[in-house]
């Protein structure tokens, strides 16, 4: 079959039903507390980095752990990209279509932003434009990478939905993906153990760097579409073993943390031990990604048995929240870069324990990250600035509702 119909082939195996048979048509409120917690690691690790964390162990090892936030996005990305199609299927030109203007069009707008910031804090000179549309139009300005990845994902997720609804053994992929993540790992961090294919990744990297390359995050992706597929079943199991989820995670934490002690303590230098693709990071990527999700579903079923409570502001409730993360994503680095100058210029960051100032950077970044996202959300550029807009999405969901009510939330 041609690529050209897999999305619009009314055959069950492209639909859906052959993946899913009954596929929960709402809005997923249960992701709005994901979304707000990879939102804020987001901004805690940037807060880490542009603090200037060189040479500080102690703030090195927050980011190692931090490094979560990235494969956190990349999970939720192929969880609500195969919800959404499996909820309501496109043909392939409206799926691409949605996908690449939902993201291209805000990804535009703030590489253009970012390159004006780039002109007045860095100094940079007009006729640097060139090279800075030509690197960053192509590869995502600083945090604006994980659209470009995103990109090549909807390049194939055609494809990769074809793949799925031509097995049933769907832990076949998952295992072949994670073990493939882990050999990648492996090799990269430490490339004496096999030197040629060392050199052929580095060669790649020279061509795409890891950080922009799918094959780099494709665990996540394939992890996020399996959930989605087979959301009931894991709903059911995370429901049922929620205490062991969070005791594992913690132990795998508490182990990671350990290996960077004694990657330092044994002459690592600070950016071998925090690499984020080293094999040892995707193990606890994952179970950070699992704790999150189970404590977002517990979250979520509590609320749905909880007494009807007195209404309060948007901004105070987890749907309000996860309504400004796009935006908070988008544009704090132009908050956290304007913070870090303030410091800098007042002589503040010379002073200050690097404790205040990653405190400062963080809440004042988020503070007004949010206070100018809730803004853009009450303007025409909403969704230019502020990414999808989720009020859209739950109207969407909701119309779909009515032909086929959710089987959860």
């Amino acid at each position: 079959m041609k690529v050209a119909t897999l999305l619009n082939d009314p055959s069950p195996a492209v639909s859906g039903d052959a993946l899913h048979p009954s596929p929960s048509r709402g809005y997923l409120d249960m992701l709005d507390l994901f979304r707000i917690m990879a939102c804020v690691t987001v901004v805690g690790n940037h807060s880490f980095i542009w603090a200037g964390m060189s040479t500080n162990v102690v703030g090195t090892g927050f980011i190692t752990m931090l490094h979560l936030s990235r494969n956190a996005f990349f999970f939720l990305s192929g969880l609500v990209i195969c919800y959404a199609q499996l909820a309501h299927p496109r043909s392939l030109r409206a799926f691409w279509r949605r996908r690449y203007v939902q993201l291209g069009v805000p990804y535009l707008a703030w590489t253009g932003i970012y390159l004006v910031m780039c002109l007045y804090y860095v100094e940079s000179s007009w006729g640097e434009v060139g090279t800075y549309l030509k690197q960053n139009l192509l590869m995502g300005y600083s945090q604006l990478y994980p659209v470009f990845v995103i990109f090549q994902s909807v390049l194939i997720f055609p494809l990769f939905m074809r793949l799925l609804a031509a097995t049933r053994r769907h832990w076949i992929v998952m295992v072949t993906s994670l073990a493939f993540a882990l050999f990648l790992g492996l090799t990269m961090h430490y490339p004496s153990w096999i030197p040629p294919l060392s050199n052929a990744w580095k060669a790649m990297n020279s061509a795409v760097p890891w950080s922009r390359d799918l094959l780099t995050y494709q665990e996540f992706f394939v992890a996020g579409a399996l959930v989605a597929i087979h959301l009931d079943e894991v709903c059911q199991f995370v429901s049922a073993h929620l205490r062991q989820i969070f005791l594992l995670s913690g132990v795998i934490g508490a182990l990671m943390i350990l290996w960077y002690a004694i990657q330092v303590d044994t002459g690592s230098s600070l950016t071998q031990a925090s690499d984020p693709y080293q094999a040892e990071g995707v193990v606890w990527y994952f179970a950070a990604i699992a704790a999150m999700f189970a404590v977002s579903l517990w979250w979520q079923q509590r609320k749905q048995t909880a007494s009807p409570r007195v209404p309060r502001p948007a901004l105070m409730t987890t749907s309000g929240l996860a309504a400004v993360t796009g935006g908070v994503w988008l544009s704090h680095n132009l908050f956290l870069t304007t913070l870090r100058s303030i410091l800098g210029a007042t002589g503040l960051r010379t002073y200050l324990p690097w404790e205040a100032t990653v405190a400062i950077l963080f809440v004042g970044t988020v503070a007004v990250s949010v206070a100018f996202t809730s803004l853009i959300l009450r303007t025409r550029l909403k969704w230019v600035l502020g990414g999808p807009v989720r009020a859209e999405q739950r109207a969407e969901y909701a119309a779909l509702a009515v032909s086929a009510p959710a089987s959860h939330t």
